[in-house]
């Protein structure tokens, strides 16, 4: 090749550079970073009895990421987003782990089939889904938070476990807990020092 036609195209690399810069920055964010697809594992079968994958495409982490930031506004709406998310969620691993039609408040069976799934198996997914979503930076107003439990037979109570978020700004710890209703359905998002005080010999 030239110099001549050398020396022309090392003059206009900067230009090309700066051209495509420009253009990236005025693109919407799934243009240009398109989210990756993962792989995560869905307690099923009583006590996480069964781990079974749920693969997660980029498609859905973006309507995932969506969905969260629908909620960005402030605490009250984040807390509403969870919600929607993990009824969501629970669709899509129902699909691929034969869950979908889990009912509510399943409790312990001699004979429990591999496709229903237990408080325990529901606040391990509702806060694997919620690590997920504090890892790619979706939360802005919550902290997940650890499993927590009442019940304990002798008081009345079944034993009951659940997931939980703390609001950033007032140190207030909520449950989220799906084990409540049916898959796919709205988990209770209220305080934990309410929902430690509720609870029957079914839950």
């Amino acid at each position: 090749m030239p110099k001549t036609k050398l020396a022309r195209r090392g003059r206009l690399a900067p230009v090309m550079m700066l051209a495509g810069s420009l253009i990236l920055s005025v693109l919407p964010y799934s243009a240009v970073a398109a989210e990756t697809g993962t792989v995560i594992r869905y307690c099923h079968g009583y006590g996480c009895a069964m781990r079974s994958p749920v693969r997660l495409s980029g498609g859905d982490l973006a309507t995932l990421r969506r969905m969260l930031a629908s909620g960005s506004g402030s605490p009250s709406a984040e807390r509403a987003a969870i919600g929607r998310a993990d009824q969501w969620f629970e669709r899509l691993a129902g699909r691929q782990t034969g869950t979908s039609k889990d009912g509510a408040k399943d409790v312990y069976q001699l004979f429990t089939p591999p496709s229903e799934i237990d408080c325990v198996d529901e606040a391990t997914n509702t806060t694997t889904l919620l690590n997920l979503i504090q890892s790619r930076g979706w939360l802005r107003h919550h902290k997940v938070g650890s499993i927590d439990r009442r019940g304990f037979l002798v008081d009345g109570r079944y034993p009951h476990h659940t997931a939980t978020i703390r609001d950033k700004s007032s140190g207030v710890v909520w449950v989220v807990d799906s084990w409540v209703r049916a898959n796919g359905e709205p988990p209770d998002i209220k305080p934990l020092s309410v929902w430690k005080d509720e609870g029957g010999l079914r839950g």
